[in-house]
């Protein structure tokens, strides 16, 4: 994956392939925000869509990942908020006004911002760790892991503390958003 700021460069001079690569690193991001709000798969998706859509027509307003990210959020959110007003003529005002609230806000920005980061530093591991950590991520044991696996548990046990030991090291730098969760 190109850096961040690269990625920007490439967009905004009208690389496809780069957008493709942001799209789906992002995607599934704006997705889950969506669903925050809506708490509906099928629009959560047309929602990050378009949102990714408008920043393509826009990508020359952009020169960094922060003002690109800025945007989506803002998108997605008002979107978002805009269905829940259309949807509903007896709209929860308590919920809305949760939804409305700039903590709401944040603090799912916070949520899937860390995601994103620990995603992209699992995805960098080797194949086994990889598979082992998503496997312990989705909650089962060693002994579940080595069954599935078809592995000895030391060899689950090992590889998933070499794993740990090069998120710390991928995420060091990164470590006081991951307190916020």
């Amino acid at each position: 994956m190109l850096s961040s700021q690269n990625i920007i460069i490439d967009i905004k001079q009208g690389d496809r392939g780069a957008f493709r690569e942001f799209f789906e690193d992002f995607y599934p991001i704006l997705c889950s925000f969506a669903n925050k709000y809506l708490k509906n798969p099928n629009q959560s998706k047309d929602v990050a869509q378009d949102a990714l859509v408008k920043f393509w027509e826009k990508r020359e307003e952009f020169n960094d990942i922060r003002g690109v990210k800025s945007f989506l959020y803002v998108i997605v959110k008002n979107n978002c908020l805009n269905i829940i007003k259309k949807s509903s003529k007896s709209v929860d005002m308590t919920l809305l006004k949760e939804f409305e609230s700039e903590s709401f806000y944040k603090k799912n920005i916070i949520d899937l911002e860390t995601f994103r980061m620990v995603r992209n530093a699992v995805n960098k591991l080797p194949d086994r760790q990889k598979e082992i950590v998503e496997l312990s991520m989705q909650g089962l044991k060693n002994p579940e892991i080595a069954m599935q696996l078809e592995i000895s548990p030391h060899t689950v046990h090992t590889a998933k503390k070499n794993a740990y030991r090069k998120l710390r090291e991928t995420l060091k730098d990164k470590y006081y958003l991951l307190l916020f969760l």
